[in-house]
């Protein structure tokens, strides 16, 4: 029996969460995006839904969510923290998501009040758990 082979990227100089988003470190801020593995897995994402640019937000409250032809998505965050910028472009062109999840697909920028970076894998450690499923 053939085994289907999924090609997709890690990103090495990010974190990521068992949710599968990736969490790129910058100054005392997150930016925060969907990895390859899981727009592979959900298929092409139809919809980015933000939340508003300076908003504050609890562990566990939603950052955006993403809609895909059969279901819709909410991501909670791990950190409380104030969504600092949100990515416009991905919300009227989300396509960015889908052909660009590391660059110019990122979503949101969130200011952690409490960053536990324990919370999140780093890349092999991602690699190992995607291994797992």
């Amino acid at each position: 029996m053939d085994e289907e082979t999924v090609e997709f990227n890690v990103a090495h100089n990010r974190k990521y969460s068992t949710d599968h988003l990736w969490y790129q470190e910058k100054d005392d801020r997150l930016m925060i995006g969907v990895s390859e593995f899981l727009r592979l897995e959900i298929g092409d994402i139809l919809e980015v839904k933000l939340r508003q640019a300076e908003t504050e937000i609890d562990k566990g409250d939603f950052m955006f969510s993403v809609v895909t032809e059969s279901e819709r998505m909410p991501f909670p965050t791990p950190f409380s923290g104030l969504i600092a910028e949100v990515n416009g472009e991905v919300e009227s062109n989300p396509e960015l998501v889908n052909e660009s999840a590391y660059d110019l697909g990122w979503v949101i920028i969130l200011e952690p009040h409490d960053f536990d970076t324990e919370l999140l894998l780093d890349p092999d450690e991602y690699v190992e758990f995607l291994a797992e499923l």
